[in-house]
C-alpha cells in the first residue's frame, strides 16, 4: 500500500479519486466538489485525480486530469483505473481517498452503490447470473470492486449508510473496524424552507393549484429508483395529486407507462433541474422507492427544505427519516400497494403536515457538511498514524 504519511506531511497531503467531479451534476460528483473544498478550508493541499471537474476548482485544487478511453463501459473504468494508479505512483507522499472502484489507494468511499448487490437484485435469475458472469462491462466492475475490498486493496472503507457498511461486510468479509459509517451533510443555508408565498408562486408556476397535493420524484435513473412502483401506486389514489419527475431517465419509456395507466395529465417531467430548493419546497412529499440506493443526497435535501420523505428499506437514506414524523419508509420496494396505502395516509394527515414540516427540518439540521468533513479527516488522520507506526 503506497502511504507518504510516515514522511510527516501525508495528513495534510490528500489525492482525491472521481471521474467527474463538480456541481450540475449526480449526487456524488456534487459531494466531490463539498469535500474538495472542506478539506481545502480545513489546511490541506488537495489534489484531485480525474477526467473533468468544474472550471473554478482548478484555480483551488492540483488537477490531475486522467485520458479516459469513452469507446464503452468496460474501456472507460479500466482506463480510469490504470490512469490513476499510474497518477498514484508519482506522489508517493499522499494519502489517496478515492471515491471510484479503483486500487490500491488508502482510503475507498462507497460512494456508487454497490454492484455485486445491484446485480444481485436485477439478476437473480440463472439466466441472469449466466450473463453477470460473461459480459465484460459487470466483469470489470465487478473485478475492480473486489480489489478494493479486499485485504491489500485499501487501509480504510467509508459507507455514507449503516446499511451499505452492513452489505460491504456480507459480500466481502471485511471486518467491522476496517469500516467506517459517515453520512453525507447538506448545505442547511441553501437547501431551506421558503415561505408559503413564494411557494405559491413556484406551484403556479409549474401549473399545479394550492390544494393539490404535489408529489416529487428526483432521480438520475428511474428505473432503479423505482418510478414504475410510484406510477402504480400513484394510479391508485382517490384524490387530485400532482407529481414532478426531476432528473435523467428513460423519459419516452415512463411517458408510455403514464398514458397506459392514465395519469399522464398529472405527471410533469422537468428533466435535470438547477432550481431543486424550490422545487422541493413547491412539493408536499418526496417519493423516492428505490430498490437499492447508498444514500442519496435527495434525502436530506428535501428534508433540509421541510419536505417529508417516503422511501425505502433498501435506501441507506431510510435512516434520515422517522417514520410518522418525517415521512414513511417501504420496507418492499415493488410494494405499489403498500405505498399507495401510505400516500392516502399522508393525505388524511393534512393538519399535521406542518409539523412534519418542522420535523424534517429539525431532523436535517443532525446532517451537516461540518460533521461529515470533521469525521472524513478523523479516518484521514488515523490512516496517516497506522502508516507511522
Amino acid at each position: 500500500m503506497r502511504s507518504g504519511a510516515g514522511k510527516g506531511k501525508a495528513a495534510r497531503d490528500i489525492t482525491i479519486i472521481r471521474m467527474d467531479c463538480g456541481l450540475g451534476r449526480g449526487g456524488a460528483e456534487r459531494y466531490c466538489r463539498y469535500l474538495c473544498e472542506g478539506l481545502l478550508s480545513s489546511g490541506f493541499k488537495v489534489r484531485l485525480v480525474g477526467e473533468r471537474c468544474d472550471e473554478d476548482l482548478k484555480g483551488s485544487v492540483d488537477f490531475v486530469p486522467i485520458e479516459v478511453a469513452r469507446l464503452n463501459s468496460v474501456t472507460r473504468n479500466l482506463s480510469f483505473h490504470r490512469g490513476v494508479q499510474t497518477v498514484l505512483r508519482r506522489y508517493p507522499s499522499t494519502i489517496s481517498y478515492s471515491l471510484s472502484r479503483t486500487w490500491p489507494v488508502d482510503i475507498f468511499r462507497v460512494t456508487d452503490p454497490l454492484h455485486r448487490h445491484n446485480l444481485n437484485l436485477k439478476y437473480s435469475s440463472l439466466p441472469g447470473r449466466i450473463w453477470t458472469a460473461i459480459s465484460p462491462r459487470h466483469r470489470v466492475l465487478s473485478g475492480l470492486e473486489r480489489g478494493v475490498m479486499r485485504p491489500g486493496g485499501c487501509k480504510k472503507i467509508i459507507t455514507i449508510s449503516q446499511l451499505d457498511k452492513t452489505l460491504v461486510q456480507e459480500y466481502f468479509k471485511v471486518p467491522a473496524e476496517k469500516v467506517t459509517v459517515i453520512y453525507n451533510g447538506v448545505d442547511l443555508g441553501y437547501f431551506t424552507p421558503l415561505s408559503q408565498g413564494q411557494i405559491y408562486q413556484i406551484r403556479k408556476g409549474l401549473g399545479i393549484e394550492a390544494d393539490v397535493t404535489c408529489y416529487i420524484f428526483p432521480a438520475m435513473d428511474f428505473k432503479r429508483k423505482g418510478l414504475k412502483t410510484l406510477f402504480s401506486g400513484l394510479s391508485m389514489l382517490p384524490f387530485p395529486w400532482r407529481l414532478l419527475v426531476v432528473g435523467k431517465g428513460d423519459i419516452h419509456r415512463f411517458k408510455k407507462m403514464a398514458a397506459k395507466l392514465g395519469i399522464s395529465k398529472r405527471v410533469l417531467f422537468l428533466g435535470r433541474r438547477n432550481d431543486m430548493r424550490e422545487l422541493y419546497c413547491a412539493a408536499d412529499l418526496m417519493v423516492l422507492p428505490t430498490l437499492y440506493d447508498p444514500f442519496g443526497n435527495v434525502h436530506l435535501e428535501a428534508l433540509a427544505c421541510g419536505t417529508p420523505v417516503l422511501t425505502t428499506a433498501s435506501a441507506g437514506g431510510a435512516e434520515s427519516v422517522i417514520p410518522g414524523r418525517t415521512g414513511y419508509v417501504l420496507h418492499d420496494s415493488r410494494d405499489a400497494s403498500t405505498l399507495a396505502r401510505y400516500l392516502h395516509d399522508f393525505e388524511q394527515r393534512r393538519d399535521e403536515w406542518a409539523s412534519w414540516r418542522d420535523n424534517a427540518r429539525k431532523s436535517a439540521m443532525r446532517f451537516t457538511r461540518e460533521e461529515n468533513i470533521r469525521k472524513t479527516i478523523e479516518v484521514i488522520e488515523e490512516v496517516s498514524d497506522e502508516s507511522r507506526k
